[in-house]
């Protein structure tokens, strides 16, 4: 997830033109369409449900919101809103390892 996060996150940062917010490539779809694959397999796989197990969807607003709202007017304010908001895609993610390194630590102390 981290990996697909990456490519999704690199696409916006490297692009700022309005038409790349608003026509977004079919490839970055598809591995946007993964990603929550994954997020949805990874409820099924792990039972325990984090705060931040929600964060993802703000990532996936930003990706959505300039198709129907971006203009030329308020180009600079949706580039910075995608800029920070597509970095909600790896929180996640970094959360879940976090969690899971300290699960590990906390399990290697009680062996």
């Amino acid at each position: 997830m981290i990996v697909i996060g990456g490519i999704i996150i690199n696409y916006y940062w490297r692009n700022d033109s309005l038409d790349s917010m608003v026509s977004v490539p079919m490839g970055i779809l598809i591995w946007t369409f993964a990603y929550i694959l994954c997020q949805i397999g990874k409820r099924f796989f792990f039972k325990k449900r984090n705060w931040w197990d929600w964060l993802y969807y703000i990532g996936l607003v930003v990706i959505i919101l300039p198709r129907s709202l971006a203009t030329p007017d308020n180009l600079s304010s949706f580039q910075l809103i995608t800029d920070m908001g597509i970095l909600f895609l790896l929180i996640p993610v970094l959360f879940d390892g976090k969690q899971l390194l300290d699960e590990n630590k906390s399990g290697t102390k009680n062996n």
